[in-house]
This record gives structure tokens, sequence and C-alpha cells, in this order.
């Protein structure tokens, strides 16, 4: 196989793709690596990632080995293909949502991309209290039309089996069945820094009888309820934007389950932004107020947009059977709220009580404010895994997390 590497990749594209005719100077940088800082590019955490550039155009490239590249972790370099193969399908589905592709190796398991780094990464933006107007809806329509237009309700039954069946990707969905459900992102690996009280407490959740029921529960639904092809991995630093426009990356998690994965997977991911809000510096209390109600009012939005899209694209395209079939919309939209916040809370915690790195909380440089922000953050968690099955409406699961927000802000 051809290991792209600093040295020799523009050689690659010059003998790969004559499409893309790079003019000297050109610039390469390793992302992950720190050149461009970590809140412009992101990780690299699994695969290797290349920005190269001339005077006119920068182009990503993506090269998957067979092992992760930060840990090391044996990996079938396959989800490369799986990945170039569904941002073209979901490019046809949705294009102002997804990178353009320009080429595809799957001998040497590579493929290129445009470059989105004229937008900004989410995750660091949201760090620094920049508020994206639009990006809830945005979100949601990404999610909507994917999902809709990947699902049986749309598809002839049999292409919908054949696209299950190729999107497969058994291996990155045990990482998703294992490191979610079952604790492997750090159960038995407390945060040092919150103390020997934070572990105590992420023991007893994580042990706790009802919620190892809940867990388990919704691992099970997780596998078994293969409603849409998902992104799987659907958080804001897979998410590129500015004030108008959104570009979502990073899709090689794709795979067959539940509509309501995505939705709980990106509104955990806001969840922590909001309770590291509730705990980072600001220059006055008016200002935090405003950033916690915007906050709040994404987890609204991703959810009711969701479901308007979803249902738009329903009525346009779904199957007469479903069209007709008097309750159906209604016990959908229902089940979906509620999944999602039972997999907000999976999500949640398996990344909060862990010792993995989380920018959103480590944005807080007073170790008691992020050791209070992540105890919030656990609490909204056990709070979800104790109710998801009873909401009815998105508002009541927000009330909840304002009703602890202020008992921890009160302490």
């Amino acid at each position: 196989m051809y290991i792209l590497t600093k040295e020799n990749i523009v050689s690659y594209i010059r003998d790969h793709v004559p499409s893309i005719q790079l003019q000297d100077p050109v610039t390469v940088h390793v992302i992950g690596d720190g050149d461009l800082g970590k809140d412009v590019e992101g990780d690299g955490y699994c695969n290797y990632v290349f920005r190269v550039a001339d005077a006119s155009q920068s182009y990503i490239i993506k090269q998957s080995t067979d092992r992760l590249k930060k840990r090391g972790r044996p990996m079938t370099p396959a989800r490369n293909r799986y990945e170039y193969e569904i941002m073209k399908l979901r490019r046809t589905i949705i294009p102002q949502y997804v990178p353009a592709i320009y080429h595809g190796d799957f001998e040497n398991n590579i493929f290129i991309m445009e470059d989105v780094s004229n937008l900004k990464l989410v995750r660091y933006e949201m760090n620094k209290d920049h508020r994206f107007p639009d990006i809830a809806r945005q979100g949601a329509q990404y999610l909507a039309a994917t999902h809709f237009y990947t699902s049986e309700f749309y598809l002839d039954s049999e292409k919908y089996r054949e696209l299950l069946a190729h999107f497969m990707n058994a291996e990155l969905r045990s990482v998703m069945e294992n490191g979610i459900f079952l604790g492997i992102f750090g159960a038995d690996d407390y945060d040092p820094a919150c103390g020997p009280e934070y572990a105590s407490l992420c023991k007893r959740v994580f042990e706790d009888p009802n919620i190892t029921f809940q867990r388990y529960k919704l691992r099970h639904l997780f596998m078994s309820k293969s409603e849409t092809l998902i992104h799987g991995d659907f958080h804001t630093s897979n998410m590129f934007a500015d004030d108008t426009h959104l570009k979502v990356i990073d899709m090689e998690y794709t795979f067959g389950a539940p509509f309501s994965y995505d939705l709980g997977f990106i509104l955990a991911n806001i969840i922590i932004q909001f309770c590291s809000a509730a705990f980072r510096p600001y220059e006055n209390e008016s200002e935090r107020e405003i950033c916690l109600s915007y906050l709040l009012s994404l987890m609204e939005v991703l959810y009711t947009d969701y479901i308007q899209f979803f249902f738009e694209y329903w009525d346009k395209d779904a199957k007469i059977e479903y069209k007709i079939t008097e309750g159906y919309r209604e016990t959908l939209a229902l089940d979906i709220l509620r999944e999602c916040l039972g997999f907000a809370a999976c999500v949640n915690f398996s990344r909060v009580s862990g010792n993995m790195d989380t920018a959103d909380f480590d944005c807080i440089k007073n170790n008691d404010l992020r050791t209070r922000a992540k105890f919030l953050s656990v609490d909204i968690d056990v709070t979800l895994f104790n109710k998801w099955n009873s909401y009815n409406t998105i508002r009541e699961a927000i009330e909840d997390i304002i009703s602890l927000m202020k008992k921890h802000r009160a302490k």
C-alpha cells in the first residue's frame, strides 16, 4: 500500500489525480499535528489527514491504515471506502451540507475532498461563546434528509436491505456498541483532576442497577433497530460553519441504526457545552444567561426542526402505505424524542465520566469550576437515564436541565 507522507503527497496527487492541477508553491499540513492550531483543524484521531494547498485551491486528503492513528488499535482500512461512498450519497441528497468529493483510491484507502476550513470548527468557536444563528436548523435538516432518504420509508425495500448490508461496517459498529453503552471509554478510569468525590459519583452511576438496565435497553435498541444509515459520530468537532453555512465531515461510522441516535449524539454535545457555559468565567452574568439560553434553544430546535423537515420529506416522498396509516407520524415523532434523550445520556456519560480529553470542559482553566461543570453533566445524565422513556415533549427535558443547572449553580 502506498503510504502518504508530507514529502510524497504532492507527487501522489500529480500522478493519480490529473484533474487537480497543483501550481507551485504547494503547502502541505498534517491535520492533528498542531501545524495550524487544534481549534482550526480538528484532531486527525483515526486517520492520516492532510491539507494540500496552492495559491488558488485547497484540498483535504484522507488515508486509512490498518491501525488507528492515535491509539494504534487495529481497525479495518475499509472504513475509508465506506466514508467516501456515503459522502457521495449524502451529497446527492443534501449537497449544501456535504463537502465535494474529488477522488477515491480504494487500493490505497485514500480519498480527496473539498477543504472546508474557510469555515470554523464549531466546537472551538462555541468554547469562545460564538453563537451560530442557524446551525440547529441546518443540522436538523442535514440529519432529517440523510435519514429519511436512506430509510425504508422512501427506498424500495430490496434497495434498502442492500444498502444496510453494504454498510454493515461491523468493526466501527462495535466501537459504538461497546464504547458508548458498556463503558470502555472510561468507566473505570475517572478524571483524577475532579477528585475522589467525582470518581465515587461516576462509579455509583455506572453500577446503579436501574441505569445499567437503561444502558442495556438502549444498547439493544441501537443494535437491533436499523431504520436508516446514521452518521454515527455527529458532534461539533465534525461540523464546520459560519453564520450562514454548515459542512459536515467524518462519516466513517455509517451503518444501520435508529433515526434517534444521531440526534442524541449531538444533543449530548450541546449538553456538555451547556454545562461548561454554566460555570466558565464571563464578563458578567448577563452574558452567561444569553449563552445558556442560546444553547437551550439549540437543543429544542434540533429536535423540533428535525421532525418538521423529516415529515416534509415524508409528505413529499414516503410510500403511500405509510402516509395513510393513521397515527404513524405521531408515534414515530414520540419514539424519536424519547430515544434521542436516552442516547444523549449514554453518549454524554461515556465521555464525561472518564478521563478522555473533552475540549468543552478543558477550556475551563479553574479546576474547581471545571469539576462543578462535570458534576452537573453527570447529574443531567442520571435524570435522562431515569426519565427518557417518559418524556412527551422536548421542553419537559429542557426544564429538567434548567432546574439541575440552577441547583448546581446555587451550591
